[in-house]
């Protein structure tokens, strides 16, 4: 199973014995919970709402 590498997008193939994903390119040698870890590490976090537009959802929201 080839898959593109988390660190530099290069291409990865799977070696069964060892049960690891070793990177053409970088060198990465990671198994597949560990490529999970890098993918979440690198998402963008979601940004907090700040107050002034909380303010504006509450001011736009029905009031009862």
């Amino acid at each position: 199973m080839n898959r593109e590498c988390p660190e530099c997008n290069g291409e990865m193939y799977y070696e069964s014995n060892t049960k690891h994903f070793i990177c053409k390119q970088c060198g990465l040698y990671a198994t597949r919970e560990d490529i999970y870890e890098i993918l979440e590490r690198k998402k963008p976090l979601k940004k907090k709402k700040s107050k002034e537009d909380e303010y504006l959802d509450w001011w736009l929201s029905s009031k009862k």
